[in-house]
């Protein structure tokens, strides 16, 4: 029955204020409740007495309103506070998850999905401030209350109150029977929700192409059988706790009977008077509230417990990086970026990069080419510090990276990806991502830069123009120069396009290789391309096959050389021959 978990309890930091106070009301309420029962009992068990006055009745009818008055502003005091204590919980919670999330990098968010990072800071949030508005106070509450009482009635009957007292312990122990049944359920809950979720959130990402293939009912077939699933997880639940008040208020109730049995009997005897007996009957139920209460949160607490599970999961996630500020800088640096006998792995899959060694002069061109799966997309990840080597080492004009933190490297090697992420707001606003203290004139001089400064002055809110929801309002190629713009506001002598014309029209594609040749003549660019004629007059061209450099050297020397660079450019000359003759043909 007693849920102390370690992940939600640390994480109650700024929140004991509040449950202290959620239960110093809870007692307040009680005592006050003791009290109108005590002066209802006895005010009914005198009204016949000649010696009761009009006075005497007029001062307990007043004294029960009062007191009436006092437990009711303690419940509403109650629902205040839970309200305060839930709203912080909410933005502790959220701000706890939020900036571990912000610490994992790119490397830790692929390997817990953003799926799980929405449940965990959006449901699993909900559940488990239940527990501390509910659960912790209702607990104290339920430990305290029983104790209260017992003494407040072993003087009036002592068997009612010894047996109730008794009943009121055991009742944890026998909800407890069911307890563990739920908290495997309840993970099963989750699971079937961050599965349902993350196929939901897919689907409508890629709805275009289920329907393009006619493959949408298939989708809709999954997603009901896994709606049902999440359906009968939730059904189970309901069934165990339905079975467990079932059981624990059938002990309750009969409970009371028997107080109520043995009371009038104690009665009938004349060895307790009736407003004694009345006073036994009133509480009775008070003996009980408390751990029903506890126990209806403590049902509520167990998806917040399985919640904390999945965030004590996340929280777990080591983010320290290797970091060194000691190491002294060459005395004779490169000019550039060094990369020296470089590997690495993802986990759980083979090598990606097998002691890779290059050089990438300041102030050139270097462009990365091979197949799908090669290493060129972890090579981009790499020189951003996305990952940490796992041999070798990589140097930035003379420094090595792991002397710099990922914040200050990144503020020299910027990346524009192969999907570029734009967010609602205006056009400013997404640009300001990179530098917010900007100036309209800065901004408007990078989009100048990529072309886009015509289209932005053509529209009547300008830089404020809303680009929609994810940039919906853009097309695929002023999505991309808005990337490139955001890149040129860092002011970063290193930028890396990693397949940056990959989802744009033809148009589109050559505005941005006009613009990327431009940038060629005052930064550094790395570039990593499927189109290898745009490449030509890159300073250097790697080819990359199996996570290794099979050939470098410039366009022309590779063509001299063969190999499977050439293999590579004849094979999409021919392809794009082929391509023409169809144009020409429609």
């Amino acid at each position: 029955m007693l849920l102390l978990n370690r992940t939600l309890i640390r994480m109650a930091k700024g929140l004991w204020g509040w449950i202290i106070a959620i239960t110093a009301l809870k007692l307040a309420t009680l005592v006050g409740t003791a009290a109108f029962a005590q002066i209802v009992s006895e005010f009914l068990g005198n009204i016949t007495s000649p010696e009761m006055s009009y006075s005497d009745a007029g001062r307990a009818v007043l004294s029960a309103l009062v007191t009436a008055v006092v437990v009711l502003v303690a419940e509403l005091l109650i629902g205040e506070a839970e309200y305060r204590c839930t709203a912080k919980a909410r933005q502790s919670l959220r701000t706890g998850i939020f900036s571990k999330v912000l610490e994992l990098d790119v490397g830790n968010i692929e390997k817990i999905g953003p799926v799980s990072a929405i449940t965990s800071s959006v449901d699993g949030v909900e559940s488990m401030q239940v527990y501390y508005s509910k659960y912790l106070p209702g607990l104290i509450y339920s430990v305290v209350a029983p104790v209260y009482l017992f003494f407040r009635l072993r003087d009036v009957s002592i068997i009612p109150a010894v047996l109730m007292f008794v009943v009121s312990f055991v009742l944890l122990p026998v909800n407890n029977i069911f307890r563990k049944h739920v908290e495997r359920l309840k993970t099963e809950y989750w699971s079937s929700l961050e599965d349902l979720t993350g196929y939901y959130l897919e689907s409508v990402q890629g709805l275009t192409t289920f329907v393009l293939f006619g493959r949408d009912g298939d989708r809709t077939a999954v997603l009901k059988e896994k709606s049902k699933n999440f359906n009968n997880k939730i059904m189970d639940v309901m069934r165990v706790n339905f079975s467990s008040f079932l059981l624990t208020d059938g002990l309750i109730y009969g409970t009371v009977a028997a107080a109520a049995i043995i009371t009038s009997i104690q009665i009938a005897s004349g060895r307790i008077d009736f407003s004694s007996g009345l006073m036994v009957l009133m509480l009775a139920f008070g003996f009980f509230g408390s751990v029903r209460q506890l126990m209806s949160a403590t049902h509520s607490a167990l998806s917040g417990v399985a919640a904390a599970d999945k965030v004590e999961k996340l929280l777990a996630i080591d983010t320290s990086r290797p970091y060194r500020p000691e190491l002294p800088a060459e005395r004779a640096p490169y000019r550039g970026i060094r990369m020296e006998d470089v590997s690495y792995a993802y986990k759980g899959r083979n090598t990606a990069l097998k002691h890779v060694s290059l050089d990438i002069p300041r102030g050139e061109v270097t462009a990365l080419v091979g197949l799908s799966g090669s290493g060129k997309s972890t090579v981009a990840g790499l020189l951003m510090r996305f990952y940490d080597l796992h041999h070798g080492r990589i140097l930035l004009d003379g420094r090595d990276y792991i002397s710099m933190t990922p914040q200050e490297l990144r503020r020299q090697v910027i990346l524009v990806p192969q999907t570029v992420s734009l967010f609602s707001g205006t056009v400013a606003e997404n640009l300001r991502i990179a530098a917010p203290s900007a100036s309209d004139e800065e901004l408007m001089e990078v989009l100048s830069q990529v072309r886009l400064d015509e289209w932005v002055r053509s529209q009547p809110m300008g830089l404020e123009t809303p680009v929609g929801d994810a940039g919906g309002k853009l097309s695929g190629g002023q999505k991309q120069k808005m990337g490139i713009a955001r890149a040129l506001l860092c002011r970063a002598e290193y930028i890396i396009f990693d397949e940056a014309t990959s989802n744009v029209d033809i148009d589109s594609e050559q505005e941005i290789w006009n613009c990327i040749h431009q940038l060629a003549q005052t930064r550094t660019l790395i570039i990593i391309s499927h189109r290898l004629s745009t490449i030509k007059d890159a300073s250097q061209i790697c080819v990359l096959s199996g996570g290794k450099i099979v050939q470098r050297g410039n366009h022309r020397q590779l063509m001299e050389q063969g190999g499977l660079y050439r293999q590579l450019v004849e094979e999409q000359e021919s392809l794009e021959k082929q391509g023409e003759k169809v144009v020409r043909y429609e």
